[in-house]
């Protein structure tokens, strides 16, 4: 059960308090004016007539202001000095009222956080400025509401940092009121995704503008369909919080119709120096670090979102969107307490690879002379596979060196390792065994998983991968 804190409280005998709509006028801290503004509520013109309320006890008058959304506060704050002054950014106490109506506390995630994440974290939770933060979201909203192309290219990083943020920080607690469960972060996302016809354009649209870090050096052949930012040319570095943003969102219509993004993401996948040894044949960057490579990450879901749709189609799954990646969104079991990252139980999966002949080519004979189509050569795909997982912590799992990495992790939660058995829709094919480790990646934030698949008589290891943690 969430902790609740922070809330403002509720008048004796006043009625349930609802929270207010995201304002559609940009928020921001009115100069004063010279009169009251007619749009004002009735509190206030109650207040221009006897001049009463701004002469209550700070606390009191912070709890009838808890009442009020950003945009009547400001309205308040233009009818006179003194109620002006009270609503400077220093009241924190009465802006975290404010924020907690329309945001979720970001503290019911942070407080999950392991020791190392949550220690790179604190210096954020030190510099915590809940009027900041309140107007940096709500500008966002309206800039995306009201803004021209230009504008929001302009602002693109600040753009997806802040919904970043938003997501990053949504629970399943509400801040109002215990009997919901709604996230508000959740809220304010849909709301906006709504009101904009989609985040398509977010994903897509401004990766040519000048300013954008990875912008490509030469023109694209096909250009009937943008593409993804970090869906370029091989040796583009895109910036981490566009693949991000994209891995969160997931495949948007565009892209699922694009020839040039599905070759750009191969490009990146089938590229054996990409994952190679020093990434330890994973998404990590060649540095030993362990470090999560986000632009691989984006082109392994981008390409694997196609292929697990056509393997879903059939069963109205759909593994997607920001609902999927809010932090403990799966409840834990409780018959496996220890089983901090999910794994025992049922699991959806299906595989598909490259021709080797292709992959080959690919890798060492491509080039302007023998140039290959990613974007029109198709993978072999699988069915629809159901894995069931449980934990097994037996020595001879432990000591399996194709379970073993030189990579660093954190320590903070103990490795989970794993075995199960895979069985296909089609019931006269034969069983296939799993075995595996999921662990923590040196950030503390991130969950690797590390699959080995028997066919036949041996196990042959499969592409290492990254989830967000669905545990602490």
């Amino acid at each position: 059960m969430w902790e609740r804190r922070g809330r403002p409280g509720r008048l004796k005998g006043a009625p349930p308090r609802t929270r207010p709509e995201i304002a559609p006028a940009i928020y921001q801290l009115p100069h004063l004016p010279t009169r009251v503004a007619p749009t004002t509520t009735h509190m206030m013109a109650g207040m221009k007539a006897s001049g009463s309320i701004v002469e209550l006890a700070p606390e009191l008058l912070e709890l009838v202001l808890a009442y009020l959304g950003p945009l009547d506060l400001t309205r308040f704050g233009a009818t006179c000095r003194r109620a002006h002054d009270f609503l400077r950014p220093t009241n924190q106490l009465l802006w975290k009222q404010t924020f907690l109506q329309q945001f979720d506390h970001p503290n019911h995630v942070w407080q999950h956080l392991v020791p190392t994440a949550r220690t790179d974290n604190q210096p954020r939770e030190a510099l915590w400025d809940w009027h900041r933060e309140l107007v940096r979201r709500l500008k966002i909203f309206n800039l995306l509401l009201e803004g021209d192309e230009q504008t929001i290219a302009a602002e693109i990083e600040k753009v997806i940092s802040t919904l970043l943020d938003v997501q990053q920080t949504a629970s399943r607690t509400s801040s109002v009121e215990p009997e919901e469960t709604e996230s508000l972060n959740m809220r304010y996302l849909k709301d906006l995704e709504i009101r904009i016809g989609g985040f398509g354009s977010i994903v897509h649209d401004y990766s040519r503008h000048p300013s954008s870090l990875a912008l490509p050096q030469d023109p694209k052949p096909d250009l009937d369909r943008p593409v993804t930012r970090s869906m370029l040319r091989r040796g583009t570095v895109a910036p981490e919080w566009a693949s991000r943003f994209h891995i969160i969102h997931g495949p948007t219509d565009r892209e699922e119709e694009s020839t040039s993004s599905k070759a750009a993401a191969r490009a990146i996948v089938y590229d054996w120096s990409v994952t190679s040894e020093e990434a330890d044949y994973g998404p990590f960057r060649k540095d030993g670090s362990g470090t999560v490579n986000w632009q691989v990450v984006e082109a392994i879901s981008s390409l694997m979102h196609r292929i697990f749709n056509t393997a879903l189609s059939l069963h109205q799954l759909n593994p997607t969107g920001f609902d999927m990646h809010v932090p403990r969104n799966q409840p834990m079991n409780p018959s496996v307490p220890e089983d901090w990252a999910g794994v025992t139980g049922t699991w959806a999966g299906t595989y598909a690879f490259l021709d080797y002949r292709a992959l080959v080519h690919y890798n060492f004979t491509h080039n302007m002379d023998h140039p290959l189509d990613l974007g029109n050569y198709e993978e072999a795909c699988g069915e629809l596979m159901r894995l069931d997982l449980e934990l097994d912590h037996s020595e001879e799992l432990k000591q399996d060196r194709r379970l073993q990495s030189d990579l660093p992790y954190c320590a903070d939660l103990p490795k989970l390792f794993f075995q199960g058995t895979s069985i296909r829709q089609a019931m006269e094919r034969p069983m296939i065994n799993v075995r595996g480790v999921a662990f923590l990646a040196p950030s503390g934030r991130e969950v690797r998983w590390r699959l080995i698949i028997r066919y036949a008589l041996l196990y042959k290891p499969s592409r290492k991968g990254e989830s967000q943690p669905q545990g602490p």
